[in-house]
């Protein structure tokens, strides 16, 4: 499999084995909701378009990389992926990207001063 899948810039931080899991569960979940199974490629295609993109761009918007200096943007998409797949199973509904990242700032920001931060942005948004 082309490992160069990934920009390494845009991903830093995150294992390449761990993107590719995400794009796999992604193509699972994908292929149980209609009646032919997609390829890899359009799975790739789908998680950055419904997945990656949304998160990525919240997290970048909602400046949650400020909270988090020592993470990479790529580690840190994985963190707040993994937080925003919890909420959506727990709170049994629907829930944003936008929403999982002020979520996840205002639960793990490094200090009680960004999570707070976090929780007025949530109200705001």
């Amino acid at each position: 499999m082309n490992t160069h899948l990934f920009d390494p810039t845009e991903f830093a931080g995150a294992h390449t084995e761990d993107l590719l899991h995400h794009v796999e569960e992604h193509k699972y979940w994908t292929n149980q909701s209609i009646p032919h199974e997609i390829t890899f490629e359009e799975a790739l295609d789908s998680w950055n378009q419904l997945v990656y993109a949304p998160l990525s761009d919240a997290i970048r918007d909602f400046q949650l990389d400020l909270a988090f200096p020592e993470a990479g943007h790529g580690e840190l998409y994985l963190w707040v992926s993994r937080h925003w797949h919890y909420m959506k199973q727990n709170l049994n509904r629907e829930v944003l990207a936008r929403e999982a990242v002020l979520d996840f700032g205002t639960r793990f920001g490094r200090d009680a001063l960004s999570r707070f931060g976090f929780f007025l942005k949530g109200l705001r948004a």
